[in-house]
């Protein structure tokens, strides 16, 4: 919620701001192309300020979608409006906070791995560590592209065009920056702001890791230069990176800050969380989890009868290095309205929804024997394969909460 944070990411998120009786409004577009919020800002949760983003939603042709939900706001959410919103966190958002004297410091034993990359660093290389200036900008540009190129170029754009965006703008925006040199030679940098008066965030750093302990000793020179301003430093969330994870999680933070998301219910959409329920017995938090990160209306097939959704699926488009998979999941038919054709039905007009598309393959998981024979008449057929072989990069348990079980059939598509 920094200004510089939302000016950078511009390109990606297309902020707008609005003033509304005293609260701060921030409106973006999500990586879904989706109409979305920030928790609001200046106030205590009310139904006046969630029923006047909901109304602006509205405008927009969406549901109200909120990001950003601290305890106090989702909680309040639950309070006032039961049922009408399905409500997520996922731990991949969290931010993970430290104390800044922690990190300058590395005290006791638990940060003698730390101590002992910087006392390499040190032995090692002749280094300086200085703020950024317009002077040192194109260094930092030089490392970025360093750094992408270790990688073969795959860097996300959306994160490249917000660095560009800080550099370019480096001197206006309330930004401050650190490089580390070796040899003259840039080898790590850092930007960041001040979140509050007593939190400073880290939103971009870049380490060449052919250089061992830069990454270790650039955290703690910045640390050591913010520890007299700053009581704490939030240094983001690790995007459910397991490897990113895990380093933030070798730093010991005193608080993982959660950030929730909603999503508003139409009548439709609670009538399909009560048939999901239904059918498959799951607990209603994991339900909600799906409408709110991966559900798409588009990808939806139902079928309703005096009114109530009775039958639906939903078409979940994954990624691999080489493919494109829909993935169909939550088939689901009230037991009283089956043996109908229905389910035949939703499946062949999310097939002919796949074919229209640019998916390789159709995938599911069968529940049992029954289902793998009426997958089978749809051109679906059994591979021996675990879901979990293909690791997709998705934060949300697809399978059937046994992965031993979880075998795929797939449909070419071509």
């Amino acid at each position: 919620m920094s200004f510089a944070n939302i000016f950078c990411w511009q390109d990606s998120y297309h902020s707008q701001i609005a003033l509304w009786n005293g609260f701060l409004l921030i409106r973006f577009t999500t990586d879904c192309g989706n109409t979305a919020y920030m928790q609001p800002i200046g106030g205590e949760p009310s139904a006046d300020i969630i029923n006047a983003l909901a109304a602006d939603a509205s405008l927009q042709g969406e549901p109200l979608r909120l990001f950003g939900l601290n305890e106090q706001w989702q909680s309040e959410l639950r309070r006032l409006y039961p049922d009408s919103f399905a409500i997520s966190y996922s731990a991949a958002n969290s931010d993970y906070i430290y104390l800044s004297a922690d990190l300058a410091q590395l005290p006791g034993r638990r940060y003698q791995p730390k101590r002992n990359h910087i006392n390499r660093f040190v032995s090692r290389y002749s280094y300086r560590f200085e703020a950024i200036t317009p002077s040192t900008i194109d260094h930092c540009r030089e490392l970025n592209a360093l750094w992408c190129d270790q990688r073969k170029g795959i860097c996300d754009r959306g994160e490249q065009a917000a660095l560009h965006r800080a550099l370019d703008n480096f001197a206006t925006l309330p930004l401050e920056g650190w490089i580390l040199y070796v040899d003259d030679r840039p080898c790590a940098f850092t930007i960041g702001s001040a979140v509050n008066h007593d939190t400073f965030c880290i939103h971009i750093e870049k380490i060449d890791t052919s250089f061992e302990g830069a990454g270790a000793m650039i955290n703690n020179l910045v640390a050591t230069e913010l520890q007299h301003r700053f009581k704490y430093i939030n240094r983001e969330d690790d995007l459910g990176i397991e490897g990113l994870r895990r380093a933030k999680q070798s730093y010991y933070p005193v608080e993982l800050l959660k950030k929730h998301s909603a999503l508003q219910l139409s009548t439709s959409e609670r009538q399909m969380i009560a048939l999901w329920s239904e059918v498959f017995g799951d607990e209603q938090q994991d339900i909600e989890d799906f409408f709110v990160r991966l559900y798409d209306p588009a990808l939806t097939f139902t079928h309703s009868i005096d009114n109530q959704t009775v039958a639906m699926l939903h078409i979940i488009p994954l990624h691999s290095e080489t493919e494109n998979i829909a993935y169909i999941y939550a088939v689901a038919t009230k037991e009283q309205f089956r043996g109908r054709g229905i389910a035949s039905a939703l499946l062949t007009s999310a097939l002919r929804t796949i074919e229209q598309g640019r998916f390789h393959r159709a995938m599911l998981i069968p529940a049992n024997q029954t289902s793998a024979k009426f997958y089978e008449r749809f051109g679906f057929r059994a591979t021996g394969e675990l879901f979990n072989s293909f690791h997709f990069d998705i934060d949300y348990d697809l399978g059937t909460g046994n992965s031993e079980q979880d075998f795929v059939m797939v449909r070419n598509i071509y």
